[in-house]
């Protein structure tokens, strides 16, 4: 049986909104059942939603238990799907030759590319009234601006449960990696420190990723150890040719390797003429 009624159709996916938006274990169940009893015109449906999604994969997507692990967001396969469909848009079908199917998918990751920047140079550089406060001044310029609406929302409820762990839930830390609500109130009225963000929300670069961490140092120090024990062993002919390679890489003029003195036809091998003899018959 097909839902031709729009009202009908809504009602079941609040239903499994309830289901994906349960906190408590205890009330998944029960949610569950209200979809079931929902969806009773169309038994086919919960059939298959009941054993593709709800049973192999509540853990993944319900928040009774993905509130519990750090997802930074990420509950769902939607960025995936949805990058999926656009690149199959984009290569339409799956006759194009590799060099077609390359400049598409050049193309694609360059638009991601330029939007990723895009929305760096907005957490740096835009300014806003909602976070002129004296509680962001640390924040503003260094925090991605989806994790600075994340904890605007946090400061109403600290503004109205306190210190009250209980009433708190303490979830926005396991989940995000960034303050809740009974946590931001400890810093009434003064700033939030930066130390209190995960590191995803601070890095705002692709070039550079890492911003408060120190990089570690490249070193050829080793290299340079082994390559010196190499020519202490070597015999003459072995200790040039070494001396030699580590010439081409510091000093390329210096190289020994110099153009032909003519050119080289690289196609097709060499036509020769060919001599016709008569043959003479008697």
């Amino acid at each position: 049986m097909l839902l031709d009624c729009k009202e009908a159709w809504d009602v079941i996916m609040e239903e499994w909104e309830n289901i994906m938006d349960c906190e408590d274990e205890s009330m998944f169940g029960d949610c569950v059942n209200h979809f079931e009893y929902t969806c009773r015109s169309c038994p086919l449906l919960f059939e298959y939603v009941n054993n593709t999604w709800i049973i192999p994969y509540n853990t993944y997507f319900v928040k009774a238990w993905t509130n519990k692990v750090m997802h930074l967001g990420n509950t769902t396969t939607n960025r995936v799907e949805s990058t999926h469909w656009n690149l199959k848009k984009v290569l339409g079908n799956s006759m194009g030759d590799l060099c077609s199917c390359w400049d598409a998918i050049h193309n694609v990751i360059v638009l991601q590319h330029n939007k990723i920047k895009v929305s760096f140079e907005i957490s740096l550089n835009l300014m806003s009234e909602a976070y002129k406060g004296i509680k962001y001044k640390k924040l503003v310029g260094r925090v991605s601006r989806y994790a600075l609406g994340l904890i605007t929302k946090e400061l109403e409820r600290a503004n109205l449960i306190g210190l009250d762990t209980g009433r708190c839930g303490c979830i926005l830390r396991r989940t995000y990696g960034v303050p809740y609500a009974c946590e931001l109130a400890r810093y009434a009225p003064g700033m939030i420190p930066l130390g209190e963000f995960h590191v995803m929300w601070t890095r705002l670069s692709i070039s550079d990723i890492v911003s408060n961490e120190s990089q570690p140092e490249l070193s050829i120090q080793h290299e340079l150890t082994m390559v010196e024990e190499k020519f202490k062993e070597v015999e003459i002919r072995g200790k040039v040719t070494i001396k030699q390679k580590l010439l081409d890489i510091v000093c390329p003029a210096m190289t020994s390797m110099i153009p032909p003195l003519h050119k080289v036809k690289t196609k097709g091998a060499q036509k020769k003429k060919l001599q016709r003899t008569e043959v003479y018959k008697a």
